[in-house]
């Protein structure tokens, strides 16, 4: 990557409960073995510019100044490093929910991998991912999953159902959920981002596999839990159904 860049700025679109922030935590933990190594940032905390101040630090002299320290510090960033693999990982999660302080900021990190805190230090964003979240075009997606008229309604809505989608559909999903991005955020931002990803909504077919591995992970804590008292449990097709 350049150096005077971060590693990668990803932007990830699509409905809430696509896996976009599993993804992310997914990557770290494959990188660095812990999902804990992720900075999440939640922007629909940040949507009135004086609230940057929790990101940044206050300048000197403001109250408060020591009390609240900068989130995105160096030491913060750097807190899973090790001697094979120096990487962060950050992820401003809703991102069309920031202010325009924020979008300044993040506009900083992105193109010149920099930020510089309240107190005048720099903070270096070289050795960082950045993943960025949005559900712009989400609306679009569904309008095309979900017709209620036309040809060919209920073959989408059946293609959807059982996670295969063709590529007509699966294009059309793509470029309304790109369009609906141009649309909604700016030239200098999208010119930024390293690798768009869009998020088809999930079929039924692939919720019943994640309600598989949310079980696996419940029946893991009986036996992590009450390891004298430990027991399996089984669910039926129509519990599975029941509970997604």
């Amino acid at each position: 990557s350049c150096p005077r860049r971060p590693i990668g700025n990803y932007l990830f679109l699509g409905p809430t409960g696509t896996g976009k922030t599993r993804l992310v935590e997914a990557v770290a933990e494959c990188l660095v073995g812990t999902a804990d190594a992720v900075i999440k940032i939640d922007c629909a905390e940040y949507q009135h510019s004086h609230e940057t101040a929790k990101l940044v630090g206050s300048p000197p002299g403001y109250l408060g100044h020591r009390e609240t320290p900068a989130l995105l510090q160096q030491k913060t960033l750097n807190k899973f490093h090790t001697e094979k693999l120096k990487l962060s990982f950050v992820l401003f999660d809703e991102i069309e929910k920031a202010s325009d302080a924020l979008w300044n900021l993040l506009l900083g990190i992105m193109d010149k991998a920099t930020l510089t805190l309240g107190d005048n230090t720099a903070v270096d964003f070289s050795r960082c991912m950045i993943f960025l979240t949005s559900n712009v075009g989400a609306t679009e997606m569904g309008a095309i999953l979900r017709p209620s008229l036309g040809f060919g309604s209920r073959a989408i809505r059946e293609q959807h159902q059982s996670g295969h989608l063709d590529d007509d559909v699966s294009g059309r999903i793509a470029r309304a959920s790109l369009d609906a991005a141009r649309k909604r955020f700016t030239p200098e931002f999208i010119n930024r981002i390293d690798q768009l990803v869009v998020f088809h909504p999930l079929s039924d077919r692939e919720l019943l596999r994640i309600v598989d591995l949310e079980l696996q992970n419940v029946q893991r804590r009986v036996f992590e839990s009450h390891k004298e008292n430990a027991f399996m449990f089984y669910v039926t097709e129509p519990a599975k159904k029941f509970l997604l």
